[in-house]
């Protein structure tokens, strides 16, 4: 018999990224207990709001399967004594299994006899089993801090009010921080406070739903975006679609009404990133526009009761205009401040600590960026632009909302009449922030944003502040993935080698780690970046083979590469090369040094495949120069597929003559080693 288990932990209210942390690391502890307990389940539903974390284990089976095993344990000749007594290392062992000694059989192995023990283990029950399994269930459930109330040892996100656990209509008595699973809980905490009994997990989401919970994410989205649209749509405007604030907003109510709100009109003179980034970043309010994307002086705020809601509006109301006028005043105060005059004070912002100012580093991203620029680029610009992209840090605006860096810098410098583009610049070098994230749209922005990344990936590699896997405090990772997105699908190319070499020049004596141990370490990390990146658009085979002959410096070349053998891939000469070249790169590896001699050929085939490589040879190294890949792979297809199907099939390479051995793997290896500089096919 198979019944769903219900799990709930009923929490005092969690941080918005604790619930969704603590969901998935549920999930995850309660999927690896139940396997290793050999516990069948058909699927784990997670479930959750700001005062509760709940789980339904759907089909869980009634009990373990039995468990039959053949345990093998020492050589027959330690087991037992020349009287034929068991030893004290045969009775450990079956000491350890738990069992008797007669028990124990005689196995004949390919290594000789052994003992051994046929185990027949009756499996336990669910009932059994989970007690165990949910207490440490909810030990593995990880939060990004934790913390202890009262004399509880436990650590947990937040404190723990009570838990429940329900197997069809079965109460499993765990217990954890103190607490004994029960069969009851509580509705909103406004709305329906009164303790109930539940029923299971069929009737667990309309039990609470009946008492203002929807417990279900899905389900409370749906719910929220409604009212979202039928409350935008009595004011006579829209609300801007913002999935950060979504899924905040969902982690903060429990069952989500929307409230509107309203600021004086005067305040859409700021720059409008400013409004909403006020009522997003700070108040949690979605922001509003007419039909015509003009920014509307009203907002939606996403409450968990609609109980007073004119008293919460005005409260609102009241919390928002004083921001406003903070955020007015530190405008009013920063456009007295021309952007240039504050470049100098730069140099009072730590970077970071061994590395410099911010000063220093501007300093650093203007020469790179330079040097990045291509011929065409005005480099005046590119030196304007790079100075003025981080002077926007110094300014009050920026310094109260951090995350206005760069928009701020455009608003300032459009109303010092700098060049538009330039100004752009100081906002689009901070683009791409993410795997999705629109890319800088000039050259221009894309020298500087390079720059940027590459001096901070440089820096910090350089003192051996390398990403760990639980921590990346200077974001290595999304920075070096920054590098490759603009070079692979926007504007502007980069040497990676030179650059990385350029960078770590610039920064003097500053660095600790050797400019070869430093390209290196960053070489493999980006390696391993762009390994994640290209397997999104070919296989890893194909990826592998192009990384080997790539010789990391053009970033587009290894595109390059990687699309060429894509579409080689869909020709009919692909499989018989690849196999071909497979063969001959496991044969060559302990070729001698030196040229083939062509004296020392005896059969037709040698012959045949050392005249139609040497037909090709030039052609081939002018179209890898060239970065034709394609037509590369295709002059091989179609020049040496026959021939070297022809010299495997007819021709013996390991011969006994040494002479004659030696000079057919040196013409394997020399045209192994012009196919390898395009790619590795012997990885395919």
């Amino acid at each position: 018999m198979k019944r769903d288990l219900l799990v709930e932990l009923g929490v005092e209210e969690l941080p918005s990224s604790f619930l969704r942390e603590g969901l998935r690391s549920m999930r995850e502890a309660a999927e690896q207990l139940l396997r290793e307990a050999r516990l069948a389940y058909h699927a784990i539903e997670t479930l959750g709001t700001p005062r509760r974390m709940a789980m339904i284990i759907r089909g869980l089976a009634d009990r373990q399967p039995d468990r039959e095993e053949r345990v093998m344990g020492p050589a027959a000749k330690i087991a037992f004594t020349p009287e034929g007594e068991l030893t004290r290392a045969a009775l450990g062992f079956i000491q350890k299994n738990k069992r008797a000694p007669e028990d124990v059989i005689r196995v004949e192995t390919e290594k000789g006899e052994y003992i051994a023990l046929d185990i027949h283990e009756p499996g336990k029950t669910a009932e059994e089993l989970l007690p165990r399994i949910l207490e440490e269930t909810c030990k593995r459930i990880h939060f990004a801090k934790s913390m202890r109330w009262g004399d509880n040892p436990v650590a947990f996100g937040r404190p723990l009010h009570h838990l429940v656990a329900l197997l069809g209509d079965t109460l499993i008595p765990f217990e954890f921080a103190g607490l004994k699973a029960q069969r009851t809980t509580f509705g909103h905490r406004f709305l329906a406070p009164e303790r109930f009994e539940l029923r299971g997990a069929d009737a667990y989401r309309d039990q609470l739903r009946e008492r203002h919970v929807i417990v279900d994410t899905e389900e409370r989205r749906e719910r929220m975006k409604r009212g979202l649209d039928r409350v935008a749509k009595e004011i006579g405007g829209e609300w801007i679609v913002d999935d950060f604030l979504i899924e905040e907003c969902l982690s903060l109510v429990e069952y989500p009404f929307v409230i509107p709100g309203s600021f004086d009109p005067k305040y859409l003179e700021l720059p409008s990133e400013v409004v909403i980034s006020v009522m997003r970043d700070h108040q949690r309010y979605f922001a509003m526009r007419d039909p015509d994307g003009n920014l509307l002086p009203a907002y939606l705020n996403v409450v968990g009761t609609a109980n007073e809601p004119a008293l919460i509006q005005k409260g609102n109301d009241r919390v928002l205009r004083a921001r406003l006028e903070d955020a007015r005043f530190f405008v009013e105060e920063d456009r007295a401040i021309p952007l240039a005059d504050r470049v100098p004070r730069l140099d009072a912002i730590v970077f970071q600590n061994k590395l410099g100012s911010v000063g220093d580093k501007v300093r650093r991203i203007d020469a790179l960026a330079q040097w990045l620029a291509p011929d065409g680029l005005d480099k005046a610009r590119v030196s304007l632009a790079a100075t003025l992209a981080k002077a926007d840090l110094e300014t009050l605006i920026v310094g109260e909302f951090p995350e206005l860096e760069g928009a701020m810098g455009r608003y300032y410098a459009l109303s010092e009449g700098i060049d538009p583009e330039v100004a752009d610049t100081i906002l689009d070098h901070y683009h791409p922030r993410g795997a999705h994230d629109s890319l800088p749209a000039t050259e221009l922005a894309s020298a500087v944003a390079l720059a940027d990344r590459l001096d901070t990936l440089v820096g910090c590699f350089g003192i051996g502040l390398m990403p760990t896997g639980s921590a990346d405090p200077f974001a290595l990772r999304r920075a070096a993935l920054g590098v490759i997105r603009i070079a692979l699908e926007g504007q502007l190319d980069v040497d990676l080698r030179a650059a990385l070499d350029q960078a770590y020049a610039l920064y003097g004596d500053k660095l600790e780690l050797s400019v070869e141990e430093t390209r290196a370490k960053l070489l493999d990390f980006f390696i391993g970046r762009l390994r994640v990146f290209l397997r999104e658009r070919a296989p890893s085979e194909i990826v592998e083979a192009c990384i080997g002959a790539w010789e990391k410096n053009s970033l587009r070349d290894l595109l390059a590469r990687v699309e060429a053998l894509l579409a080689f891939r869909e020709t009919p000469a692909f499989e018989a090369l690849a196999v071909a070249f497979k063969r001959a790169n496991n044969i060559v590896k302990d070729a001698p040094e030196g040229a083939h001699d062509a004296r020392l050929f005896q059969e037709p085939a040698e012959r045949a495949l050392r005249e139609a490589f040497l037909g090709i040879e030039e052609e081939l190294k002018e179209r890898v120069e060239a970065r034709d890949y394609s037509a590369a792979l295709q002059l091989l297809g179609d020049e040496l597929r026959g021939p070297i199907d022809a010299f495997f099939n007819d021709v013996f390479v390991m011969v006994d003559d040494e002479q004659v051995r030696s000079n057919r793997l040196r013409l394997l290896r020399e045209i192994a080693d012009a196919v390898n500089r395009i790619a590795h096919l012997h990885l395919l």
